[in-house]
């Protein structure tokens, strides 16, 4: 399984253009100053087949995706919004799509890839806006 190599635990090391990502996706200047000072620890773990769970987490906040791989679910976001996410396998990537439950709003994307040494790169995608975020594999 092409997901299972995303398994362990990670550190964000550093962020590349978070706040102007956040502006454009709408989000208050608090949250977005709350945001620039996190830095999250990541953990993917597999529950069952295609079944996995990402588990985020700050001093502030915490956040988990429990999700099957290919399947629309039900989400809330750190920053309020309700959303209907989807992370599928494309390649030997994991590609994450936030769509508004509403219906009306802005789509945002992130691709997740490990590097060679098998640290996560994270790229936030948003009507022509790039973030890059980057995470040290500590397990």
């Amino acid at each position: 399984m092409a997901a299972n190599k995303f398994l362990g635990h990670y550190k964000l090391e550093s962020s590349d253009n978070l706040e102007e990502f956040m502006k454009t996706l709408g989000v208050n200047i608090v949250l977005r100053k709350i945001g620039m000072s996190s830095y999250p620890d990541l953990t993917v773990e597999q529950i069952e087949g295609d079944h996995y769970k990402i588990h985020e987490w700050t001093m502030v906040k915490s956040h988990i995706w429990d999700f099957t791989l290919g399947q629309e679910f039900k989400d809330k976001t750190v920053d309020g919004r309700n959303v209907l996410t989807t992370i599928k396998i494309e390649g030997d990537k994991l590609v994450q799509i936030e769509k508004p439950a509403s219906g009306k709003g802005k789509v945002p994307s992130y691709t997740w890839e490990l590097k060679d040494n098998n640290d996560l790169h994270i790229t936030y995608e948003l009507e022509g806006v790039i973030c890059n975020r980057e995470y040290k594999r500590l397990k």
